[in-house]
C-alpha cells in the first residue's frame, strides 16, 4: 500500500475526482478582494451555520386570550467553520508565503463591518444567497504538526425580503 502524503508536513494536495465534478458548493462569501477560496487564502470551509428568526412579541391578557404583534424579521447569523493551510498544492498558480490564516485575516481587514460600508454577499449552496456584514473571525491552531488552523468567521446577515 503506498504512503500518498510521506514527509509532507503541513502541506496540502489536491487530488483530482472526477466522480466529484457535479458536486455543488458548499457555500462561500464574496468580499472585496474576492472570495474567501482555496486558491486565493490557502482556506477552506468546513462548515456553514445560520440562524435566523422572526421579530414578534405575545400579549397574555387575563382572561386566557393571547395576541401576537409581529414587527417582521430580525437580523440573522452565518457562522462560517473552516481550515487555514501553511502551504499550497505544489501545482497551485499562486505560492504566497503567508500561511492561509494571515490571508484570511487580510481578507477579513478589508470586509469588516468597521472598514466596508456595503454588506459581502453569502451563498450557501448554489443559489442561496444573503446579504450581510462581518462581525468577527476567530482562530486557533487545530494541529502544530501540520500547521492548520481552524477558524469561525461570523456574519450578521439583514432580514430577508
Amino acid at each position: 500500500m503506498p504512503v500518498l502524503f510521506s514527509q509532507n508536513t503541513g502541506r496540502v494536495s489536491a487530488i483530482p475526482d472526477a466522480v466529484a465534478a457535479g458536486s455543488i458548493s458548499l457555500g462561500n462569501v464574496q468580499g472585496s478582494g474576492g472570495q474567501i477560496a482555496y486558491s486565493q487564502q490557502k482556506t477552506i470551509i468546513t462548515r456553514i451555520g445560520l440562524s435566523a428568526a422572526g421579530n414578534f412579541q405575545f400579549l397574555h391578557t387575563v382572561g386566557n386570550d393571547v395576541y401576537v404583534y409581529v414587527f417582521g424579521d430580525r437580523m440573522g447569523q452565518i457562522v462560517l467553520h473552516g481550515l487555514s493551510f501553511a502551504q499550497a498544492c505544489p501545482n497551485e498558480k499562486f505560492q504566497a508565503t503567508e500561511h492561509g490564516f494571515e490571508l484570511l485575516y487580510q481578507w477579513y481587514r478589508a470586509n469588516r463591518i468597521a472598514a466596508r460600508k456595503a454588506p459581502v454577499t453569502a451563498t450557501i449552496g448554489l443559489n442561496t444567497a444573503f446579504e450581510g456584514f462581518v462581525t468577527a473571525l476567530s482562530g486557533d491552531v487545530q494541529d502544530s504538526l501540520h500547521r492548520t488552523i481552524q477558524f469561525q468567521l461570523t456574519l450578521a446577515t439583514l432580514p430577508g425580503v
